[in-house]
């Protein structure tokens, strides 16, 4: 004679096995989820550039800073600096034979303000109008060749597109000043089509890093 199992540990068994079942596709979904998000995040890198060496790889996007330990040493031009930080980001450009370098600008405290008051004082001596010696002094170029931001936070340069990470024929100007003359800072970058940007020579000026990375006078 066969017996009959108790419905409720039917329901029991079915109750398990569709938790068992609702964990395992809720895993699977997170763990999909998760490497798409991955997947998704991964792309050309943003590096930060302190003059002590160049990046190893291409980047997409690269913030320049003069490092602390020399701002800590260096107190006139730390004190009469236009600039804390320039981000260079390729983007596209109107000529698509060409490349496009934007840059940002983050100014140290009262830098805009003395900027444009020496970029006044500038025009002064025969060079132009004060839009053409703020964008001399942020990227070395004529305003009417660039694209400067009416509040002078961003500027947008037009360049010719390197062939290779080493093509040093086509560079723009990285530059810290603190004043109309002159560079305490400098570097040369390069963008390929595909948006990706190269340091090529760089200075600081009366500074070198040892190679330990710190830095020492020289």
């Amino acid at each position: 004679m066969s017996i009959k199992p108790p419905v409720s540990l039917t329901a029991a068994s079915l109750a398990a096995l569709f938790a068992l079942t609702a964990c395992s596709s809720s895993d699977t979904s997170d763990s999909s989820g998760g490497s798409s998000e991955g997947a998704a995040d991964s792309g050309p890198s943003v590096v930060e550039f302190d003059f002590s060496a160049a990046p190893s790889e291409a980047a997409s996007s690269i913030e320049f800073r003069i490092p602390d330990e020399i701002l800590e040493q260096e107190d006139d031009y730390r004190e009469n600096r236009y600039l804390d930080s320039v981000t260079v980001a390729a983007v596209e450009s109107e000529d698509p034979s060409e490349c496009a370098i934007e840059y940002s600008f983050e100014y140290a405290e009262g830098g805009l303000d003395r900027l444009v008051e020496d970029a006044r004082e500038y025009v002064q001596t025969g060079t132009g109008n004060v839009d053409n010696g703020i964008s001399h002094a942020l990227v070395n170029e004529n305003v009417d060749s660039v694209d400067l931001s009416g509040d002078y936070f961003s500027a947008v340069v037009p360049v010719g597109c390197s062939v290779s990470p080493s093509d040093t024929d086509n560079l723009v100007d990285v530059r810290f000043k603190k004043n109309m003359e002159g560079r305490f800072s400098w570097a040369e970058v390069s963008v390929m089509k595909s948006g990706e940007l190269f340091v090529h020579d760089f200075d600081i000026n009366g500074w070198q890093a040892d190679s330990n990375g710190s830095w020492i006078k020289g």
